[in-house]
């Protein structure tokens, strides 16, 4: 049975380039889940639910931009289409960096609302539409600008600003998505991190074949952050905690 909500299989690079200037790179997995199939996956699926605890599942309540949207009332047109990529909770855990709802204009990205959450327990949602949309590159790319207000990395300071990339058509074979983080006065890029990925059906077989090869993955996904973070202050990156309302620190000292 063809389903529009996927796997993509692939990788996961994390750049700095400051004085401590390191990259480290991971295989990893998202998915990528039409809504409105949410259901459907929760009956058809054995090892995915919804709401419900399972060897894959997605709980509503993980996230700030809801899920489903309402029906159409008559006489209007039909609703965008959205796609939501995130990382599935595995056996009830997950830890999810950056999720991304893209509303799709027939084949290419329209919109974003980019899920940001800290190790903290803050998050913010960045909602992004034509007018924060980025010049074309040349390319396929869609790009979209945030500046940061928002405390992720207790180890990246200063005036920031995102700039989210995404070649991602509808439903493709193939997803891209880099996040490049600058300098606002200066533009100098200061770190990057970029998903590439290889579509699967969203099957039971794949996702069996998704368990056995990356196994726990969600909770190594924090261990990884954490185990990056040690080597950053073992070089004696600046550390800083956030304050109580998750602003950043605009000042790198």
């Amino acid at each position: 049975m063809s389903r529009r909500s996927a796997l993509y299989v692939g990788e996961l690079v994390h750049a700095r380039h400051d004085t401590f200037a390191r990259a480290f790179r991971y295989p990893v997995y998202m998915a990528s889940l039409d809504p409105d199939e949410l259901p459907q996956l929760d009956r058809e699926l054995r090892l995915f639910s919804l709401a419900r605890r399972n060897v894959f599942s997605l709980d509503p309540r993980d996230y700030t931009t809801p899920l489903a949207r309402s029906t159409n009332p008559p006489h209007r047109p039909p609703a965008a289409t959205t796609r939501v990529i995130t990382n599935l909770r595995v056996l009830g855990y997950v830890f999810n960096p950056v999720s991304f709802f893209v509303t799709y204009d027939r084949e290419r990205p329209a919109s974003l609302v980019a899920e940001v959450n800290n190790t903290y327990g803050g998050r913010r949602c960045y909602a992004l539409d034509a007018s924060s949309q980025l010049p074309s590159d040349g390319g396929q790319r869609t790009g979209f600008r945030a500046d940061r207000d928002f405390f992720v990395s207790p180890f990246l300071h200063g005036a920031l600003r995102y700039d989210f990339w995404l070649d991602a058509p509808l439903d493709g074979d193939r997803l891209e998505i880099e996040m490049l983080v600058h300098d606002r006065d200066s533009e100098r890029r200061v770190f990057t991190a970029r998903f590439t990925g290889a579509r699967r059906s969203l099957t039971d077989r794949t996702l069996a074949r998704a368990a056995l090869r990356y196994p726990l993955m969600t909770a190594q996904v924090i261990g990884l952050i954490h185990w990056q973070a040690l080597k950053l202050h073992a070089l004696g990156a600046p550390f800083r905690r956030p304050a109580a309302d998750h602003r950043p620190y605009e000042s790198t000292r």
